[in-house]
C-alpha cells in the first residue's frame, strides 16, 4: 500500500507521484530516449546536434566556461547516459595526480563521477540512468542529470584546473575548491 503521502489528487484519479497518466504511457515509450532528451533540450531553446555514432551534443555555459555534453543511448546495456567534458587533459606523466584528485573528488559527488580517459588524458564526468524493459526518461530525469553534471563540473572544475596547470597537488586542490559561504551580505 503507497502512504497517502506520497499520492497526488488529480481530476481523475489518485496515483503515486512521478508516474504518467495512460495516455501519456504509450507516448513516452514509443519514442526513442535520445528522443525525450531532444524535447527536453528543445523546450530550453538550447542548440543541439546529432553526432555520427547517434549521441546527442550540445554547449552550457557553466560558471568557469562553457562545457561540451553528450547523451548516448546503450541499448545493450539499456542505459542512457550523459557525459560532460571539462575540457581539460591530464598528461601521462600527471596521471598519479590526477588518478588521487579523481579520487578525492569522486568521494564527494552523490550523483555520477569523474574520470579520465586513458585513450587522451581527458577528464569527464560521466552519468547513466537505467532504463530496462523498455523504459524512457522523464523529462525531469532527463532535466536532473544535467543538473548533476553541470553542478558538479561547476563545483570541481577549479581542483582539475588547480592540479593540472601545476599550482596545488591533488589535496591542495581539492581543499581550495570546497570552500562554502555562508551567511549573507
Amino acid at each position: 500500500m503507497i502512504p497517502a503521502a506520497t499520492l497526488i489528487q488529480f481530476e481523475d484519479a489518485a496515483r503515486p507521484m512521478d508516474t504518467t497518466r495512460p495516455d501519456e504511457d504509450e507516448a513516452l515509450i514509443a519514442l526513442d530516449p535520445l528522443d525525450v532528451v531532444e524535447y527536453v533540450l528543445s523546450a530550453e531553446n538550447l542548440t543541439f546536434d546529432r553526432t555520427e555514432e547517434g549521441d546527442l551534443a550540445f554547449t552550457l555555459a557553466g560558471d568557469w566556461k562553457d562545457y561540451e555534453l553528450w547523451f548516448a543511448w546503450r541499448p545493450e546495456a539499456e542505459c542512457l547516459q550523459l557525459c560532460l567534458s571539462v575540457d581539460r587533459k591530464c598528461e601521462e606523466a600527471n596521471r598519479p595526480a590526477g588518478y588521487e584528485l579523481i579520487n578525492l573528488v569522486n568521494q564527494r559527488v552523490w550523483l555520477g563521477h569523474f574520470e579520465i580517459w586513458a585513450e587522451d588524458g581527458e577528464v569527464i564526468f560521466r552519468h547513466a540512468l537505467s532504463l530496462p524493459e523498455g523504459e524512457r526518461p522523464t523529462p525531469a530525469q532527463t532535466a536532473a542529470m544535467i543538473d548533476a553534471a553541470m553542478e558538479a563540473a561547476d563545483r570541481f572544475y577549479p581542483a582539475f584546473d588547480f592540479l593540472l596547470t601545476g599550482e596545488k597537488s591533488p589535496k591542495e586542490a581539492m581543499a581550495a575548491c570546497m570552500f562554502e559561504t555562508v551567511g549573507t551580505a
